[in-house]
């Protein structure tokens, strides 16, 4: 018994390109993308919470001026960046500044106000039964939304 091989030869050169680099730069570019839309959509939501418990009365009961202030100085930042907005302007024109960044502590992404009543407001003080939670909410109650945009930003890369 005979076995006949046919052999085909091709002349043919493979070359192999290391793209790992702009791989990993998109990447990165992909999350820090979904980070920033995390931040803009978080703050949205905070600032909504805000407008809707706060700032739709009428008057306040505690006789606190409404400007503006507090509402328009939430704001996000990259962790080791600076906040997106840098200035801000209340309800009556007057202009602030938020200075600083954000911890560097890896990948993240950090919203908040650098306006010292937030913290009385979000909480609660003694003088009200409890706070608004403003900023809470819009970390706590919209988890699956941010993981979306992160995965569509991933995806988008």
């Amino acid at each position: 018994m005979s076995t006949e091989v046919n052999r085909i030869s091709l002349d043919m050169q493979i070359s192999i390109e290391d793209n790992s680099e702009e791989i990993l730069a998109a990447l990165e570019n992909a999350i820090e993308r979904g980070l920033e839309a995390i931040g803009m959509t978080a703050e949205g939501y905070a600032k909504e919470t805000l407008t809707n418990t706060v700032y739709t009365r009428t008057t306040d009961p505690e006789g606190y001026k409404l400007t503006g202030r507090l509402r328009n100085s939430i704001t996000f930042a990259l962790a080791g960046k600076k906040a997106d907005a840098e200035t801000y302007a209340d309800d009556e024109g007057n202009t602030y500044q938020n200075e600083g960044t954000a911890p560097n502590d890896g990948d993240g992404v950090y919203i908040g106000t650098n306006v010292v009543y937030a913290a009385g407001i979000e909480t609660g003080t003694r003088r009200k039964a409890g706070g608004v939670h403003f900023l809470q909410k819009a970390v706590s109650e919209h988890g699956e939304e941010y993981k979306q945009i992160m995965k569509d930003s991933l995806e988008n890369a």
